[in-house]
C-alpha cells in the first residue's frame, strides 16, 4: 500500500518540473479564448470563404417540362409503360388495355372506385 509520505515525495518535485517545462498560463488562456470565440461563436474560418455557384433559376421549370413531356402528370405514362410491360409485347397489352377500358373514364374501373350510394 502506498503511503501519504511516498506519494508526496513523488508528486511534488513530477509536479514543479512539469510546471517548468510547460508554457505560461497567459498564452494559454488566451488561445483557449481565442479558439473558444472564433470556433464556436464565429464559426470556422472555412464558412466565411465566398463561393460562386453557376445558378439557373428557370432550369427547374424546364426539366419540370421534360419530365411532363417524358412521363406524364403524376407519372401516368410512366406507370403506364410499366404496366405495359418490358419484354417487347407492350403494344399488344396496351392495345387489349385500351378495348377492356372502353367507357370508363382513364381507366377507373367499379373495382377501385365503387359509385356513390344511392
Amino acid at each position: 500500500m502506498l503511503h501519504l509520505r511516498f506519494v508526496c515525495a513523488l508528486a511534488i518535485p513530477l509536479l514543479l518540473v512539469l510546471l517548468q517545462l510547460s508554457q505560461p498560463a497567459e498564452g494559454f488562456i488566451l488561445r483557449l479564448i481565442t479558439e473558444t470565440l472564433q470556433n464556436n461563436v464565429a464559426g470556422e474560418p472555412i464558412t466565411h470563404d465566398r463561393t460562386e455557384w453557376n445558378f439557373d433559376p428557370n432550369a427547374a421549370k424546364k426539366a419540370r417540362a421534360l419530365y411532363f413531356e417524358k412521363n406524364g402528370f403524376r407519372s401516368s405514362k410512366f406507370i403506364e409503360r410499366l404496366g405495359a410491360g418490358t419484354d417487347g409485347w407492350h403494344e399488344e397489352r396496351r392495345m387489349e388495355q385500351a378495348v377492356r377500358d372502353v367507357g370508363r373514364l382513364g381507366g377507373e374501373h367499379n373495382q377501385n372506385y365503387p359509385p356513390p350510394p344511392v
